[in-house]
């Protein structure tokens, strides 16, 4: 994933996470302070899954070389 793509990914997830009438909001009501440690703990979750979604990728790719 490229800058440009995790950017209009985690926008995606934010707007996800401050929808007073989404799903997050109707099982997880936040205030103000919860919600910005959300978005960061988003943010970090979201560069997890790339990085981890890259290096399966990688390993995939490897193993059909051989």
């Amino acid at each position: 994933m490229n800058r440009t793509e995790y950017y209009e990914t985690l926008q995606q997830i934010y707007e996800d996470l401050e929808n007073p009438n989404g799903n997050f909001q109707d099982s997880f009501p936040t205030n103000g302070d919860e919600l910005q440690d959300l978005k960061k703990y988003a943010a970090v979750s979201l560069m997890v899954v790339d990085r981890y979604h890259t290096n399966l990728s990688k390993l995939i790719h490897e193993r059909k070389e051989l």
